[in-house]
């Protein structure tokens, strides 16, 4: 007996081995007559499953390069390459940058390659000389720009940590970073990537506040975009003033942030925020561009499972730590985590008969109650930040 497998009018179609194998099997019969053994251990039998393994992989090979052709379910190397269609590439690592300010006790030429660090390790160099000068308290200041040796996210260190001159420098009074670094990114997951080309497909960059959006988070290390909006004509509750649009972005350069801005916001919009940067627009005019960075507001999470037989004793807790971590990475700036919404995904897995989940800001401060996040922060969970606690396996 034949089976249907391949496109159809409602998609892919493709059985499972077992569908494949009984296709098989009634080949057999039908030529070789009903007296056959098609048991596991018989000739007949193993050479039916060699023919149903090998067509299943097969039509499973066909499912994944039909799917590789669509956004919403095209992987790896595939969705790059839809990606590179619309000219929206992956994001790739990338290091932080940062200025350092550099006080000597006399002028002093501090050169290109030098190093320094923060009290937790991470590295930075120093990218161009920097000769120091007097100012006008006298004190001999130099500035220069850092560049993480590493790349990734972790490298975004705030404002007063890099402190320590790796190769120690008697002439080096002190060093400090004003700000903090930023630029600094992991490569971009397919979640985040394909989520990024849907909303570049449904919202083309523009001076909409979608397309503002969508604009701004294709930038080098944006992970979130905040837009506030005030129709009124009076300042809101959070003292936005009238007819203004306070945007709020997290991670990526200032400056980066600035001239996406210029570009896409359109004429007569008054911008809010306590970053004021001049930029210059597509006409060549000088524009104040304002905004503020958004806060990324970690959540830390405890689970305590009652569990049987079913559950993964290996990989059971991942699975756990993976779920809450999809669930809050997902949400958007402004948004709330409720606490009953991370119970679902964890009900899910198999063997989980009972869970007891309590949220908070930090490990020693949780409870079973939903965490309000304002305007401007950004929830976010690492595996790191996930307690899980088994009983009954």
């Amino acid at each position: 007996m034949a089976i249907n497998f391949g496109l159809t009018e409602t998609g892919f179609l493709a059985p499972t081995y077992n569908e494949i194998l009984d296709s098989v099997e009634d080949d057999f019969i039908q030529n070789f007559g009903q007296d056959i053994a098609l048991t596991s251990n018989s000739n007949f039998g193993i050479i039916a499953r060699l023919i149903a393994w090998r067509e299943t992989l097969l039509i499973q090979t066909l499912q994944k390069e039909y799917y590789s052709a669509f956004i919403s379910t095209a992987t790896n190397s595939s969705l790059d390459r839809l990606g590179a269609n619309l000219g929206l590439p992956r994001k790739v690592e990338m290091p932080s940058s940062v200025n350092l300010q550099i006080q000597t006790d006399d002028q002093y030429l501090v050169q290109a390659g030098e190093q320094f660090e923060t009290e937790d390790g991470i590295v930075f160099s120093l990218t161009k000389d920097v000769l120091t000068a007097q100012d006008t308290n006298g004190n001999w200041i130099g500035v220069g720009e850092l560049e993480s040796d590493e790349t990734g996210e972790m490298n975004n260190v705030p404002a007063g940590s890099i402190t320590i001159v790796s190769n120690p420098n008697d002439d080096i009074i002190s060093v400090t970073n004003p700000q903090a670094a930023a630029g600094g990114q992991d490569r971009e997951e397919d979640g985040e990537y394909r989520a990024r080309l849907i909303l570049e497909n449904a919202d083309r960059p523009g001076p909409t506040a979608a397309g503002i959006k969508s604009a701004l988070m294709n930038l080098p290390g944006v992970r979130q975009v905040g837009i506030v909006e005030n129709p009124s004509n009076q300042n809101d509750a959070s003292g936005n003033p009238a007819y203004s649009v306070h945007i709020y972005v997290l991670g990526g350069q200032d400056e980066d942030i600035a001239d996406c801005l210029a570009n896409h916001i359109a004429a007569g919009i008054t911008l809010d925020g306590t970053k004021a940067i001049d930029v210059n627009d597509a006409a060549g005019n000088t524009r104040t561009i304002n905004f503020d960075s958004g806060t990324d507001l970690p959540i830390y999470v405890s689970v305590d499972i009652t569990a049987n037989e079913q559950f993964d004793a290996d990989e059971g807790a991942d699975n756990v730590k993976e779920a809450i971590i999809n669930y809050i990475n997902q949400l958007e700036m402004g948004d709330s985590v409720f606490l009953t919404k991370l119970y679902p995904p964890v009900y899910v897995i198999p063997g989980v008969e009972e869970a007891k989940i309590q949220i908070g800001l930090a490990m020693d401060k949780l409870a079973s109650d939903d965490i309000k996040c304002s305007q401007f922060e950004a929830p976010s969970c690492e595996a790191d930040h996930i307690e899980v606690t088994v009983n009954g396996v």
